[in-house]
């Protein structure tokens, strides 16, 4: 019986090391390590009739055909919008309206992608909105930024996610440009083209604040009375972060949409969605544990200094949290616990049927009407 018990606990630890140890290396794949490589081009466009495209899966993907409200197509030579209105085939091939915004028509055949940001390029490809692309001064070195000037005092400053880009900003640009908000879209660290951390990996904050009190800097110098931050996603730790270390007393509102502001609830939703190579099984949560432990040894993954929701009692200025019920990759739970925790300062709306930073998608003109009411109201 010994030995039984012996030989049992042996395979308990090797199996928790081992797959500890894999799972480490997946979460340095999918969220540790920057990858620039372009979208696969993963829809066919199988059929164009008028307005109305019928797009088809290419084999071995899954791109989101079916992604509900408006979502950008990029067929690389051009962009359209896909509308609402979604009905699909037997054989899985989906029909859908779409608005063409910029380049050559599409043609029966082509590949693309299907991409949540919406609008093509820059806000000039986008919405013919002059901006210029500045670069500001980081401790590692310059970084490249959209700069859009309008007549107000109070700038917006946009920090995009995790492997995302100054594109992800346009759905809120062309309104808060219509306002008259001046605007700056920030890269920082590890983006394309910028400076990468010393690490070599994202932080999740943890030196990222040091790119937006750059940005902050700039704005301030360049005479702004007032700023307002947006982070999206992972921009939204970044934000946190600089709040909790030296925000400039300029900064007078943060809007965050899908916060990542607990890593960990990130990733343990993350597992949740996966299974056991080769055999189908959920993960268990010891190995969840155990690949979290690994990579804090391998990577360097501090998870309290990455969970913003304790410090939230630092919060100085007021919080606008958008957040949808169908995001399957930043939990809900965490924009609850924060506006639980600050309820003085925080205001969360949360978007039926929106998925990862699409509240937008499935709702422009709520989503509009609530980030300019509540800027309105910390302007004043």
């Amino acid at each position: 019986m010994k030995k039984l018990l012996a030989v049992l606990l042996f395979l308990f630890v090797l199996f928790h090391l081992a797959g500890g140890w894999y799972f480490s290396e997946e979460l340095k794949k999918d969220a540790l390590v920057a990858d620039h490589t372009p979208a696969t081009q993963d829809v066919v466009i199988a059929a164009i009739s008028g307005s109305e495209l019928t797009l088809q899966e290419v084999a071995d993907t899954e791109p989101e055909l079916d992604a509900p409200g408006v979502v950008g197509l990029d067929w690389r030579t051009g962009y359209g919008q896909l509308q609402p209105g979604i009905t699909t085939a037997d054989d899985g091939s989906v029909v859908r309206q779409m608005q063409r915004l910029s380049g050559e028509a599409p043609s029966a055949g082509m590949l693309a992608t299907i991409d949540g940001y919406a609008f093509p390029s820059d806000p000039a490809a986008a919405f013919g909105i002059d901006f210029t692309e500045i670069e500001y001064q980081s401790p590692l070195g310059p970084i490249k930024a959209w700069q859009v000037l309008a007549s107000g005092n109070t700038w917006v400053l946009h920090v995009h996610g995790l492997g995302a880009s100054r594109t992800e900003a346009l759905r809120l640009l062309r309104p808060l440009a219509a306002e008259g908000y001046p605007q700056l879209v920030i890269d920082y660290r590890n983006d394309e083209g910028a400076p990468a951390d010393p690490t070599g990996y994202y932080r999740f904050g943890e030196t990222e604040w040091e790119d937006v009190t750059a940005a902050v800097d700039l704005l301030v110098a360049e005479g702004a009375q007032q700023v307002v931050l947006v982070g999206y996603s992972t921009g939204a730790s970044h934000i946190f972060s600089y709040l909790y270390r030296e925000p400039d007393p300029v900064v007078k509102a943060v809007i965050v949409d899908s916060p990542n502001i607990d890593f960990e609830q990130t990733v343990d939703l993350g597992a949740s969605q996966r299974s056991l190579p080769f055999i189908g099984l959920p993960i268990p949560g010891t190995l969840v544990w155990t690949a979290k432990q690994i990579a804090t040894l391998r990577f360097g993954v501090d998870w309290e200094s990455v969970d913003y929701l304790p410090e939230a009692e630092q919060l100085e200025v007021p919080v606008l949290v958008i957040h949808g019920t169908e995001d399957e990759t930043v939990p809900l739970q965490s924009s609850q616990d924060l506006a639980a925790a600050r309820p003085d300062l925080v205001r969360i709306s949360i978007v039926p049927g929106a998925g990862h930073v699409r509240s937008w998608n499935v709702g422009s003109a709520s989503y509009e009407a609530a980030v300019t009411g509540f800027l309105a109201e910390v302007s004043q």
